[in-house]
Formats: C-alpha cells, sequence, structure tokens
C-alpha cells in the first residue's frame, strides 16, 4: 500500500512540475506590456499576431525573417504570437518556416483578448520611446515594414 501511495504521490508531482513549467511558457498581456515597455528603450519592438493557417500570415512571415537578418537586436525586437490550438502546431510550422525571432503560444487567447483585434496577421510596433507608431490588420510589405522600423528607431 505505501508503494502504491508514493506512486501516485510522484505521479502527482511529476504532473504539476509538467503543467508549471508549461504555464510558464505562456506570458499574460501584462507580462507582455512589462516586456515591451522594459525594451521600448532599447529597440523598436514589433508584436506580430499570427497563426499557421493563416495564408497572409505565413506569407509575413518571411518577410519578418527578412527583418531579423536587416536590422541587429539591439535596433529590433520581434515578438511573435502564436494564435493556432496547439503548442506543437506552432513548434512545427516556426521550424519549417525558419523563425529566427522569439515567439509565444497564447492558446487561452489571453494576449490577443487584450488587444481586441478581428483578424490577422496584425501588428503592432513600438518606437524607442515606447509609443505604438503602428497598429493594424493585414500582412505589411517587407519595404513598409523596413521603413516603420526606421522611424521608430528614431522617435
Amino acid at each position: 500500500m505505501n508503494i502504491l501511495k508514493s506512486f501516485f504521490a510522484f505521479l502527482f508531482i511529476f504532473c504539476m512540475s509538467f503543467s508549471q513549467s508549461y504555464a510558464n511558457d505562456i506570458k499574460t498581456s501584462t507580462d507582455l506590456l512589462n516586456e515591451i515597455a522594459e525594451s521600448s528603450n532599447k529597440h523598436v519592438v514589433l508584436v506580430n499576431f499570427y497563426a499557421s493557417w493563416c495564408p497572409p500570415c505565413r506569407q509575413e512571415i518571411q518577410e519578418l525573417i527578412e527583418l531579423r537578418k536587416q536590422f541587429s537586436s539591439e535596433q529590433l525586437r520581434i515578438i511573435g504570437i502564436n494564435l493556432d490550438d496547439e503548442k506543437n502546431t506552432m513548434l512545427d510550422f516556426n521550424k519549417k518556416a525558419g523563425v529566427n525571432y522569439e515567439t509565444y503560444h497564447d492558446f487561452q487567447g489571453n494576449i490577443s483578448s487584450f488587444f481586441g483585434f478581428q483578424t490577422i496577421p496584425f501588428n503592432i510596433i513600438y518606437s524607442k520611446a515606447g509609443k505604438a507608431i503602428y497598429t493594424d490588420a493585414g500582412a505589411v510589405p517587407f519595404k513598409r515594414l523596413s521603413e516603420l522600423i526606421e522611424y521608430g528607431l528614431t522617435k
């Protein structure tokens, strides 16, 4: 009987530690806003909401990958917020697409609901001063993204 109790105690602790480590991967809207505020006096911050099943998102991700190559991490911080139902879907997609910037999985919609948009991709760009200089739905062409980043670096 003690062996059975020990096994269930171990199983409970194991499951709890797994769920806690999984939850740590998920950012709340408050955490995200705090990170943006901390980063914005150093970088331009681009927040991109996307999903693997969204064709315009897939196209725009290629633009973001190129942006990451064009601007240094001291100039630009890119934060991708994935809206897929499953985290593994996000991870597989990111790997295949070659995503080279930080991403988070918003499976509960905590972050996206805070911003209240209806269409993806959805982008928010913050200048170095922490002011939102661009907020809109729809894929943004590379040239326009570059211009917005350059503008954000000066403001």
